[in-house]
């Protein structure tokens, strides 16, 4: 689980919803967003929230690329196995569904890879 030192104003601008800047930010934001859900009573993360912060940090990077898809799975992958461990509630459902949703997407992106570079031999 990546942490923002408290001293630094990302946590505070990823708590209110800036966009991530990095996988590690969307983690936080997006555990953050769960833990606080939580504690107001909300026991299920609402899957469109979660999906935002997802469209944010993909949109702040301007064209998806790789790195990009890939840092956003494996960010949504390492934050549910982190919310079951802490928090004893259990979202790789939801949060997979949100990584399907890009399925269609990154498939576009890779075709267009494989016809700009070549395909693997």
């Amino acid at each position: 689980m990546p942490y923002i030192e408290s001293k630094s104003d990302r946590r505070q601008k990823l708590q209110k919803g800036e966009p991530a800047l990095t996988a590690g930010e969307l983690n936080y934001q997006i555990f953050y967003y769960v833990k606080h859900n939580l504690s107001q009573g909300f026991p299920i993360p609402e899957q469109k929230k979660v999906k935002h912060f997802v469209e944010q940090f993909l949109a702040k990077k301007g064209n998806p690329n790789y790195q990009l898809y890939n840092d956003m799975t494996g960010a949504l992958v390492r934050c549910a196995k982190e919310i079951k461990r802490r928090l004893h509630i259990t979202v790789e459902n939801t949060f997979k569904e949100i990584i399907d949703s890009y399925d269609d997407e990154i498939a576009k992106y890779e075709d267009k890879k494989i016809i700009e570079n070549g395909d693997v031999e």
